[in-house]
Protein backbone atom coordinates (compact mmCIF):
# COMPACT_ATOMS: atom_id res chain seq x y z
CA UNK A 1 0.00 0.00 0.00
CA UNK A 2 1.25 3.58 -0.44
CA UNK A 3 -0.02 6.94 0.96
CA UNK A 4 1.30 9.87 0.34
CA UNK A 5 1.39 13.91 0.76
CA UNK A 6 0.73 16.65 -2.04
CA UNK A 7 0.42 20.40 -2.33
CA UNK A 8 0.17 22.22 -5.11
CA UNK A 9 1.28 25.90 -5.28
CA UNK A 10 -0.49 26.94 -8.88
CA UNK A 11 -2.44 24.53 -11.51
CA UNK A 12 -0.77 24.03 -15.04
CA UNK A 13 2.31 25.81 -13.97
CA UNK A 14 3.67 23.94 -11.19
CA UNK A 15 6.29 22.14 -12.55
CA UNK A 16 6.25 19.06 -9.31
CA UNK A 17 5.04 17.67 -6.12
CA UNK A 18 6.85 16.12 -3.20
CA UNK A 19 4.77 13.49 -2.06
CA UNK A 20 5.28 10.96 1.40
CA UNK A 21 3.69 7.65 2.31
CA UNK A 22 2.42 8.43 5.90
CA UNK A 23 0.49 5.15 6.18
CA UNK A 24 3.23 3.25 4.74
CA UNK A 25 5.07 4.59 8.40
CA UNK A 26 2.72 2.22 10.60
CA UNK A 27 4.67 -0.75 8.37
CA UNK A 28 7.89 0.88 8.58
CA UNK A 29 8.29 1.64 4.84
CA UNK A 30 9.25 5.33 4.86
CA UNK A 31 8.56 6.68 1.02
CA UNK A 32 9.44 9.88 -0.22
CA UNK A 33 8.87 10.84 -3.97
CA UNK A 34 8.67 13.59 -6.60
CA UNK A 35 6.16 14.11 -10.19
CA UNK A 36 7.32 16.45 -12.36
CA UNK A 37 5.12 17.46 -14.89
CA UNK A 38 6.32 16.79 -18.48
CA UNK A 39 3.30 18.69 -20.35
CA UNK A 40 -0.76 19.25 -19.47
CA UNK A 41 -1.29 15.25 -19.35
CA UNK A 42 1.50 13.20 -18.60
CA UNK A 43 3.93 13.21 -15.86
CA UNK A 44 6.86 10.89 -14.31
CA UNK A 45 7.11 10.10 -10.47
CA UNK A 46 9.64 8.16 -8.84
CA UNK A 47 8.75 6.87 -5.39
CA UNK A 48 11.51 5.61 -3.46
CA UNK A 49 12.06 4.66 0.43
CA UNK A 50 13.76 3.04 3.38
CA UNK A 51 12.09 -0.23 4.88
CA UNK A 52 12.86 -0.22 8.69
CA UNK A 53 10.70 -2.32 11.78
CA UNK A 54 11.08 -4.31 14.49
CA UNK A 55 9.48 -7.87 14.34
CA UNK A 56 9.24 -11.13 16.23
CA UNK A 57 9.82 -14.49 14.62
CA UNK A 58 9.50 -17.82 16.22
CA UNK A 59 11.75 -20.85 16.03
CA UNK A 60 10.09 -23.47 14.85
CA UNK A 61 12.35 -26.20 15.41
CA UNK A 62 11.93 -25.88 18.66
CA UNK A 63 9.03 -27.94 20.83
CA UNK A 64 9.06 -24.66 23.12
CA UNK A 65 7.59 -21.60 21.47
CA UNK A 66 10.82 -20.05 21.60
CA UNK A 67 10.45 -16.55 20.27
CA UNK A 68 13.06 -13.56 18.93
CA UNK A 69 13.32 -9.92 17.41
CA UNK A 70 14.52 -9.88 14.48
CA UNK A 71 15.44 -6.21 12.53
CA UNK A 72 13.87 -5.62 8.69
CA UNK A 73 16.27 -3.11 7.01
CA UNK A 74 15.61 -2.49 3.17
CA UNK A 75 14.54 -0.22 0.10
CA UNK A 76 12.16 0.19 -2.26
CA UNK A 77 11.82 2.13 -5.40
CA UNK A 78 8.32 2.81 -7.56
CA UNK A 79 8.87 4.73 -11.15
CA UNK A 80 5.77 5.53 -12.59
CA UNK A 81 4.56 7.02 -16.07
CA UNK A 82 1.16 8.92 -15.65
CA UNK A 83 -1.05 10.42 -18.09
CA UNK A 84 -4.32 11.70 -16.95
CA UNK A 85 -7.35 11.56 -19.20
CA UNK A 86 -9.21 14.43 -19.53
CA UNK A 87 -8.16 17.07 -16.89
CA UNK A 88 -4.88 18.89 -16.56
CA UNK A 89 -2.28 17.31 -14.31
CA UNK A 90 -2.10 16.94 -11.37
CA UNK A 91 -5.84 17.08 -11.05
CA UNK A 92 -8.11 14.34 -11.95
CA UNK A 93 -8.46 10.40 -13.22
CA UNK A 94 -4.86 9.34 -14.28
CA UNK A 95 -3.50 5.91 -15.03
CA UNK A 96 0.34 4.90 -14.80
CA UNK A 97 2.33 2.45 -15.53
CA UNK A 98 4.52 1.39 -13.05
CA UNK A 99 7.48 -0.97 -12.03
CA UNK A 100 8.32 -1.76 -8.26
CA UNK A 101 11.79 -2.62 -6.70
CA UNK A 102 12.40 -4.42 -3.15
CA UNK A 103 15.10 -5.67 -1.08
CA UNK A 104 14.66 -6.66 2.45
CA UNK A 105 17.30 -8.06 4.81
CA UNK A 106 15.88 -9.33 8.07
CA UNK A 107 18.20 -10.18 10.85
CA UNK A 108 17.93 -11.98 14.07
CA UNK A 109 18.85 -9.74 17.00
CA UNK A 110 20.49 -11.77 19.26
CA UNK A 111 22.35 -13.25 16.09
CA UNK A 112 23.13 -11.21 13.17
CA UNK A 113 24.81 -14.00 11.51
CA UNK A 114 20.89 -15.77 11.22
CA UNK A 115 19.34 -13.52 8.39
CA UNK A 116 17.39 -14.05 5.39
CA UNK A 117 17.20 -11.40 2.22
CA UNK A 118 14.53 -11.18 0.46
CA UNK A 119 13.85 -9.30 -3.24
CA UNK A 120 11.00 -8.69 -5.48
CA UNK A 121 10.75 -6.82 -8.80
CA UNK A 122 7.13 -6.35 -10.91
CA UNK A 123 5.08 -4.26 -12.55
CA UNK A 124 1.86 -2.88 -13.26
CA UNK A 125 -0.47 -0.36 -13.49
CA UNK A 126 -2.98 2.10 -11.62
CA UNK A 127 -5.66 4.08 -12.14
CA UNK A 128 -6.21 6.93 -9.83
CA UNK A 129 -7.34 9.97 -9.08
CA UNK A 130 -5.48 13.42 -7.65
CA UNK A 131 -7.34 16.15 -6.33
CA UNK A 132 -6.96 19.75 -4.84
CA UNK A 133 -7.48 19.77 -1.25
CA UNK A 134 -7.48 23.05 0.59
CA UNK A 135 -4.33 25.89 0.42
CA UNK A 136 -3.02 24.16 -2.06
CA UNK A 137 -2.67 20.27 -0.64
CA UNK A 138 -3.62 17.90 -3.17
CA UNK A 139 -4.57 14.23 -2.01
CA UNK A 140 -4.59 11.05 -4.38
CA UNK A 141 -6.02 7.62 -4.41
CA UNK A 142 -5.03 4.27 -6.83
CA UNK A 143 -5.78 0.84 -7.15
CA UNK A 144 -4.31 -1.84 -10.14
CA UNK A 145 -2.85 -5.16 -10.75
CA UNK A 146 0.43 -6.07 -10.26
CA UNK A 147 3.07 -9.09 -10.99
CA UNK A 148 5.48 -9.75 -8.25
CA UNK A 149 8.57 -11.96 -9.61
CA UNK A 150 10.48 -12.53 -5.89
CA UNK A 151 13.57 -14.38 -4.67
CA UNK A 152 15.06 -15.30 -1.15
CA UNK A 153 18.68 -16.12 0.08
CA UNK A 154 19.07 -17.03 4.27
CA UNK A 155 21.95 -17.74 6.05
CA UNK A 156 23.14 -19.19 9.10
CA UNK A 157 19.71 -21.50 9.71
CA UNK A 158 17.21 -18.34 9.15
CA UNK A 159 15.00 -20.71 7.70
CA UNK A 160 14.30 -22.82 10.67
CA UNK A 161 12.02 -19.55 11.93
CA UNK A 162 8.73 -18.74 11.22
CA UNK A 163 8.83 -14.72 10.08
CA UNK A 164 5.68 -13.25 11.05
CA UNK A 165 5.85 -9.96 8.73
CA UNK A 166 3.61 -9.42 6.12
CA UNK A 167 5.26 -11.49 3.25
CA UNK A 168 6.80 -10.88 -0.36
CA UNK A 169 4.18 -12.75 -2.72
CA UNK A 170 5.44 -13.97 -5.65
CA UNK A 171 2.73 -13.49 -8.89
CA UNK A 172 -0.45 -11.31 -9.22
CA UNK A 173 -1.56 -9.24 -6.45
CA UNK A 174 -2.92 -5.58 -5.98
CA UNK A 175 -1.16 -2.52 -5.78
CA UNK A 176 -3.44 0.05 -3.99
CA UNK A 177 -3.33 3.41 -1.90
CA UNK A 178 -3.26 7.10 -1.04
CA UNK A 179 -0.91 9.60 -1.16
CA UNK A 180 -0.85 13.62 0.13
CA UNK A 181 2.09 15.74 -1.02
CA UNK A 182 2.99 19.72 -1.79
CA UNK A 183 3.83 21.31 -4.83
CA UNK A 184 5.37 24.48 -6.40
Amino acid sequence: MACGLQVQGQEQEGTGIIKTNPLGWFAGQFQFGYEHFLSEKLSVQVLPGVIFSKTTVSDSASFILDTYDATRLGFIVVPELRYYLGDVAPDGLYIAPFARFRAVRTTIDSDPDVKRVRGAIGGGFVLGYQYQLANGLTGELFIGPQYKSTSSETEGGFDRYEDLSLPENEGMGVRFGANIGIGW
